[in-house]
């Protein structure tokens, strides 16, 4: 009986390290620095317009799919892989806000450096559960550029989200939006994770999708 228990055992071990073999590579994926600069500022003590917040929460969300896949091996489906959206710039701090939050880096600030180390430790872990929809509070990785030089450009051409991104650019020329447009619609095209792009405009205007 107990040969026979500790073969079932040792069965059913074999079969999860198989189960878990595919999302192996997935721990090792590290937030691409070449080709992403991540928010460096804390957001003003004003939270902004609250409003503005729920749309741009419901916009980067909004085709993103569950982030869950019934095979360990599969790709969970991403209906809407790259969308992007424009907003006057006097909205910064407004952004800067939801882009914190929405990168998770407040939970590291309202933690111990003990429990941020812990959540920093589950973040990294999350790929393993391959079956488990997207819950709303997971951090998106995060980029912040007020200047995108060529080098910058051909990374997030070559570039591959490990994770759900939102992608701000703050003031940008024209000519270079419509580069990071594109270079983000090819990274787009192989893409496992939603991409979204913020342009914050010089101009004043209405924001547009």
């Amino acid at each position: 009986m107990l040969s026979t228990k500790l073969a079932l055992a040792l069965l059913a071990l074999a079969l999860g390290l198989a189960a878990l073999a595919p999302r192996l590579p997935h721990l090792r994926r590290r937030y691409d620095s070449a080709a992403l600069s991540p928010i460096t500022r804390r957001p003003e003590a004003n939270p902004g317009d609250e409003a503005l917040k729920a749309r741009l929460n419901s916009w980067v969300r909004n085709g993103a799919g569950s982030g869950a896949s019934l095979l360990p091996w599969a790709v969970a489906p991403v209906p809407t892989p790259f969308s992007h959206m424009r907003l006057p710039e006097r909205q910064r701090n407004a952004v800067c806000h939801f882009g914190y939050r929405l990168a998770g880096y407040h939970q590291l600030d309202e933690r111990s450096r003990l429990g941020g180390l812990l959540y920093r430790i589950g973040v990294q872990l999350r790929p393993l559960l391959w079956f488990v929809p997207r819950r709303p509070d997971e951090p998106w990785d995060d980029a912040w550029f007020d200047e995108v030089d060529d080098q910058r450009l051909a990374a997030l051409e070559r570039w591959t989200p490990r994770r759900p991104t939102l992608i701000v650019l703050d003031r940008l020329p024209q000519k270079r939006v419509e580069q990071v447009t594109s270079a983000l619609g090819v990274a787009a095209g192989r893409a496992e994770h939603p991409i979204r792009l913020l342009v914050l405009e010089a101009q004043t205007g209405h924001p547009r999708m």
